[in-house]
């Protein structure tokens, strides 16, 4: 099987390895989509990553002694190697897992950790079926397309009456305008880039604003009769954006932040927070009980999705899909594994 790795000053390693072996709940999976998310940050810094990948959906190769798949049996593949016994695997929040699986200790190496390769390994509970009816490429976005945000408008109970602050809109804010528009709520975008600001707008959010333009927030004000909004999600992890969403919030708002960065400056949290009655949480997934509730909403967006998705590259051409993702002028980011 094929499988990439990235090198010191971004050079890519397509290297040829046995394919792994079904045993025990771990099932072989053949990768048909694979999603890319942030890994294009190492890449642009000249970092090398030895394990690339967390997103995919593909078709059961073989499902060895799990009882739960056969061959044929097309799935999604969930993040990270949970432990599934742990009092937060079992409540449903695997993502938050701090005793997680050591797949080099159980094969021998790293077979099960990665999705930029034509095949991996993982246990059978961290799948989850897809219908038949569905685009693979679609499905996908069960992973952080849609999965980070999902978990944010869950927990914001977010709905018709709502107005939502969207910052940050490169894939995963993408997904939380999506995500937010399912629901019915009035979306307003932020992000420096028009293209993003532009792809947002044909996802159905109302607005879209520059946050480089010094009237960006009396425009959020005049969009919500001097309130402000009802609550924001934050998906850049930039500074700036995470004060800028905490000061557009009206007062008992609701901000949650969904993006990450390397930065290591501090929030300024201020008076906002505290005399606005501010609620302020993270959303990294969302609750393994939710699963099937997205997926449906998966089935009922599949146009969004197909606008959201702007580039599909064969895994061969890795390198062309980070300049792309590095560019900025792109939505999701889709691999063909056997392109």
């Amino acid at each position: 099987m094929l499988e990439i790795r990235l090198e010191a000053d971004q050079r890519i390693a397509f290297m040829e390895r046995p394919t792994p072996k079904a045993q025990d709940e771990w099932v072989l999976v053949r990768l048909l989509s694979v999603p890319m998310c942030n890994e294009y940050h190492a890449y642009a810094q000249g970092k090398p990553m030895a394990g690339i990948g967390h997103e995919a959906a593909g078709i059961v190769e073989d499902g060895a002694r799990s009882g739960c798949f056969r061959p044929g049996d097309r799935v999604v593949v969930m993040p990270q190697l949970a432990c599934g016994s742990c009092p937060l695997c079992l409540g449903g929040e695997y993502i938050h897992c701090r005793q997680p699986l050591d797949s080099r200790a159980i094969f021998g190496d790293e077979a099960a950790d990665w999705t930029f390769a034509q095949y991996m390994l993982k246990p059978a509970r961290l799948l989850v079926p897809v219908p038949d009816s569905y685009d693979l490429d679609h499905a996908a976005m069960a992973c952080c397309g849609l999965g980070p945000s999902f978990g944010a408008a869950e927990r914001m109970r977010i709905d018709h009456s709502h107005a939502i602050l969207v910052s940050g809109l490169g894939p995963v804010g993408l997904g939380a305008v999506i995500n937010c528009v399912y629901r019915d709520a009035r979306v307003i975008g932020l992000d420096p880039v028009p293209f993003r600001r532009d792809l947002a707008l044909s996802l159905g959010a109302e607005a879209t604003l520059d946050p480089a333009d010094d009237h960006a927030l009396a425009h959020v004000r005049e969009l919500t009769q001097g309130l402000g909004v009802d609550g924001a999600i934050e998906c850049s992890g930039a500074v700036p954006a995470q004060e800028y969403c905490l000061e557009a919030t009206r007062i008992k708002g609701h901000v949650t932040m969904v993006g990450s960065s390397a930065d290591k400056a501090s929030v300024h949290l201020g008076g906002n927070v505290l005399f606005k009655g501010l609620t302020i949480q993270g959303s990294w997934h969302y609750n393994r009980s939710s699963t099937q509730r997205l997926m449906r909403q998966i089935g009922a967006v599949g146009d969004q999705i197909d606008r959201m998705i702007t580039h599909r590259f064969p895994l061969r051409q890795v390198k062309q899909a980070w300049e792309t993702q590095c560019a900025g002028q792109c939505g999701k980011v889709v691999l063909q594994p056997w392109a």
